[in-house]
Order: C-alpha cells, then sequence, then structure tokens
C-alpha cells in the first residue's frame, strides 16, 4: 500500500463520485488514498477511460530516485522518462496563454487560434504526435534460431515512417544450413523459399544499413533484433549499428501492468490494433508500427532520442 493522489479538473460529475469509493476527496479535484499497485492501475486505467474531455494526474510512492512517479492524462504539462527518473515536460510554446489582438471578433480569435494548432500538430494514426517527431524506421527480423552466434538471419523487414508517408523495405536471405522444422512452421520460410528468393546477405545487410541511415530504430522486444544484426555485422567485418534506439515492450509494460501475455499478438489486442502476428519481417514490423501509435509515452520518448 502506497500513498496515492489524485487530481481531476472538468470531468464528468459521475467520475468524481465513482473515485470517492476508493479515495478521499480532501479539496475540489484532489483525491487521497492507500492503495496498493493492482488497484492504483486499474483505478487509473478506470479515470482515462472516462475522464471525457478533461484532465487527469496521478502520483504514488515507488522505489526510484525521486521516490515518487506520475502520469499525466489529456494534460499540457507532461511527464517523460529520463533513465527511470520522471520529469516534467514543459513545451516551449504555450498555445493555451497566446494573447490575441483586441478588437478581433469572437470568430477571428476561435479562428485564429484554430489555425495555430493546425500548424503545429499532424495526424499520425488516430492520435496526434508533435510535428517535431520526426522520421523512424521499425524493423523485424526473422531467425533460424534463438542463439544469434550460430542461428542466421533468414529475413529483414522494416518500415520507415517519414513526413506522414512510409516506405517498406523487406528481404528473405538465402543460408547454407538447413532451415529447422520448427522455425518452418512458425514462419512459413523454408529451404525451398530462401533458394527461389533469397538474396545474398552481404547485399541486404548493407542495403537495410542504407535504409536506416541515422533514423532512430524502434522495436518491440528490439534488443535481441539488434544483437542478431550486430553479431552478423561483425562476422562480416562490417561496423555495428549504433543508432538510438526505442524499445517498445518496456513502454506496454508500464502501461499494461495486467495483461496476461506480453506476446505481441495479445499486445495488439489489448490496444484493439487488428491483425494478426504471422512472424513475418514485414508484417510484424507493420503492426509495431500500428503499436507505437498507440502506446503512451512513445512521441515524448521519441523526442528525447533525437
Amino acid at each position: 500500500m502506497s500513498m496515492t493522489v489524485v487530481t481531476l479538473t472538468k470531468v464528468p460529475l459521475s467520475l468524481r463520485g465513482d473515485l470517492t469509493k476508493w479515495m478521499q476527496e480532501i479539496a475540489t479535484g484532489v483525491y487521497v488514498g492507500n492503495l496498493n499497485s493492482k488497484v492504483r492501475g486499474k483505478l487509473w486505467e478506470r479515470i482515462t477511460q472516462n475522464v471525457k474531455k478533461g484532465q487527469a494526474t496521478i502520483s504514488y510512492h515507488t522505489n526510484n530516485e525521486l521516490g515518487y512517479s506520475c502520469e499525466t492524462y489529456h494534460t499540457f504539462r507532461k511527464i517523460v522518462d529520463c533513465e527511470g527518473i520522471p520529469l516534467v515536460q514543459i513545451p516551449k510554446s504555450d498555445n493555451h496563454n497566446i494573447e490575441l489582438q483586441k478588437n478581433f471578433s469572437k470568430a477571428a480569435k476561435f479562428h485564429k487560434v484554430k489555425g495555430i494548432n493546425k500548424s503545429r500538430y499532424q495526424k499520425i494514426g488516430e492520435s496526434i504526435i508533435e510535428n517535431e517527431t520526426q522520421g523512424y524506421v521499425v524493423f523485424d527480423i526473422e531467425t533460424s534460431g534463438l542463439d544469434a552466434t550460430s542461428d542466421k538471419i533468414i529475413e529483414i523487414g522494416a518500415v520507415k515512417y517519414s513526413s506522414g508517408k512510409i516506405i517498406k523495405f523487406n528481404y528473405l536471405i538465402k543460408i547454407d544450413s538447413i532451415v529447422p522444422q520448427k522455425i518452418v512452421d512458425l514462419t512459413g520460410i523454408d529451404n525451398k523459399l530462401l533458394t527461389e528468393k533469397g538474396h545474398d546477405l552481404s547485399e541486404v545487410i548493407n542495403k537495410f544499413i542504407d535504409f536506416i541511415s541515422n533514423h532512430v530504430l524502434v522495436g518491440y522486444n528490439i534488443n535481441f533484433d539488434l544483437n542478431f544484426i550486430n553479431k552478423t555485422l561483425d562476422r562480416l567485418g562490417l561496423d555495428s549499428i549504433d543508432n538510438k534506439y526505442i524499445d517498445l515492450l518496456p513502454l506496454v509494460k508500464r502501461e499494461k501492468m495486467f495483461i496476461d501475455s506480453y506476446k505481441l499478438s495479445d499486445v495488439l489486442l489489448s490496444y484493439d490494433i487488428d491483425g494478426k502476428v504471422q512472424h513475418r519481417a514485414l508484417s510484424d514490423s507493420e503492426a509495431a508500427l500500428k503499436l507505437s501509435d498507440k502506446v503512451n509515452g512513445f512521441a515524448e520518448k521519441l523526442k528525447l532520442k533525437r
């Protein structure tokens, strides 16, 4: 159990009344209580689902450098994770405090503010991410096994998101060993397919390096894929990839603490993302791209990686 503080602004009265079942309202919109992590997580999920156009914050004791952690929802200030420490990010430009010239009609003022907000944001899927968020590459690989020192990459797939456009990358790779049956059953990739449609490893790796350039890399459990790629580069006598990267898995674990499984297929369902995980590099990359658009905190994390 730990002390938890919730603040609510401009939320439905039904939500405020509902919250008093678990916490005490000590001032208008300010609630305190002692909650365990499971109840706190479920309560925060309940709040964010019913806050409508209002705002909410939650802070609670935890074992980090500051001794507490916090989250926000629909607020102007954002909480960003910096090496495990929650920091409050205040955007340089506060559109809420823009001074409009006098003697303009209400309609003119409305259109001016609307124009300012429209120029600052762009649509990505159904969410809104600031224009500062530049391109990034989501990638995935398929391999003949789990050991990066002895097993081989058999497929690389990637999608580059840049300036509202998606560019795809996908190559099968020939190998000089037998693809294990369990991998064939999982991916549908066998030696016949690799012989007919596969490319030389060095050719694909060099094209992949050109494709990712200096973009931030994104993946689901990305360390597995990066380890395989870098071990392969080392065997080819090439430099390792040192791009900045973001792993979606820990972000999902932080946000979805109570789901039964963190397999990509189960995670996609928890975010209401359609699409079956096919265990093919390109389709899984496309699924991870959709996931990146849904995970809270990804956009802020991406900015910190610039």
